[in-house]
């Protein structure tokens, strides 16, 4: 998704040009769509001088508050998440949820701790030719 700061529309996906003007995004393009720096006067590659006109420039302030922006939005988000996650681990309901899972977990390594050599080896095999079939 790309932003004309031409004309001030969105245009979907990774887009060369701008659906509603025409200019390209940070560019020269030649008819063959060859990708030249903005100051180019003649293409690169296949020496056209029928350059596309680039959006313009956007100042460097302008960069810096949006990824400002950005970074402050992250960090509330993560702020928000986590204090989310530790009320959510306070409740008794939850915690012996937890408690529940890591005895169960618990007790299914100490049976597979049990089992035979032998008998894990060949579980392993078995799985391992599953994978194989799959990816067939």
């Amino acid at each position: 998704m790309k932003h004309c700061y031409h004309c001030g529309r969105v245009t979907s996906g990774e887009p060369l040009f701008c659906n509603s003007c025409g200019r390209s995004y940070d560019v020269k393009l030649c008819p063959r769509l060859h990708a030249n720096p903005r100051y180019a006067t003649v293409c690169s590659q296949c020496g056209s001088r029928e350059l596309s006109t680039p959006q313009p420039k956007v100042s460097l302030w302008w960069k810096a508050f949006g990824f400002v922006l950005q970074i402050v939005c992250g960090i509330v988000l993560v702020y928000l998440s986590l204090s989310f996650l530790v009320d959510l681990l306070k409740s008794p309901m939850v915690q012996a949820g937890l408690l529940g899972l890591g005895l169960l977990l618990l007790v299914m390594w100490a049976l597979w701790a049990m089992l035979p050599e032998w008998f894990r080896k060949l579980i392993g095999r078995v799985l391992k030719r599953k994978e194989r079939h799959r990816e067939r």
